[in-house]
């Protein structure tokens, strides 16, 4: 968890807008066509590109770390982007979305509080719930975590979601995350990644990878915000 001295400059870096422009980098944008034939076939649930063509504003945020859900820089600068969005036009005229891409090692931020209680992914992955300081039992991600200081008010993977965001998830880190679980729970891995596909968060799509997740979200348009 980030000390109180920690976290004057965090929220300055939040607040800086010049800083986080510099870490955007613009896609080009696929043709319409293209895209819609794309997400009618296959095996992957590709709806989300629909989404994502009909946006104004697009950006994905890669998440390949877990990071601390009493500090979640990445749904924090996530929501900094839509309300940024928000300020910046008149209600009504625009359609931002903010893309979620999970992988790696942050693949608990997209899980349900039904798979984090089952497979001790607190144990798991050494991650607190920031509301009881132990192991987390729930996703902590998905539920607010208590405010660090006065004023301030920490965002939640819900509360993006609500906000109309896409959540991907690395199927590839999945599946070697279902490899450790099945050893531990003595299931087949089979099993187990079926379970976990089962149990993504709401407003979530499983991808075959990270890197497919993010090229795709860039190909339809979205700017690219580097952890």
């Amino acid at each position: 968890m980030s000390s109180e001295t920690e976290l004057p400059s965090r929220r300055t870096f939040l607040t800086d807008a010049g800083r986080l422009a510099s870490t955007v980098a613009l896609a080009a944008v696929v043709p319409a066509s293209i895209g819609s034939s794309i997400a009618e076939s296959g095996d992957w649930d590709l709806r989300w590109l629909d989404t994502l063509r009909k946006a104004t504003d697009r950006a994905v945020f890669d998440w390949p770390s877990l990071g601390d859900p009493a500090d979640p820089i990445v749904v924090e600068i996530a929501e900094r982007y839509l309300d940024n969005c928000r300020s910046a036009y008149r209600a009504g005229n625009y359609d931002a979305r903010a893309v979620l891409n999970i992988r790696t090692q942050a693949i608990g931020a997209a899980l349900s509080d039904k798979l984090w209680e089952r497979y001790s992914l607190g144990a798991e992955y050494s991650t607190k719930d920031p509301a009881t300081q132990q192991p987390a039992t729930r996703n902590p991600f998905w539920h607010r975590a208590p405010s660090p200081a006065p004023g301030i008010t920490l965002p939640s993977i819900a509360d993006l979601v609500e906000r109309g965001a896409i959540v991907l998830v690395c199927d590839f880190a999945m599946t070697n995350l279902s490899r450790r679980l099945a050893a531990k729970a003595g299931r087949s891995a089979d099993d187990v990644h079926a379970d976990l596909r089962k149990g993504l968060i709401q407003g979530a799509y499983a991808v075959p990878s990270g890197i497919f997740g993010l090229a795709r979200s860039q190909n339809a348009g979205c700017a690219y915000i580097r952890m």
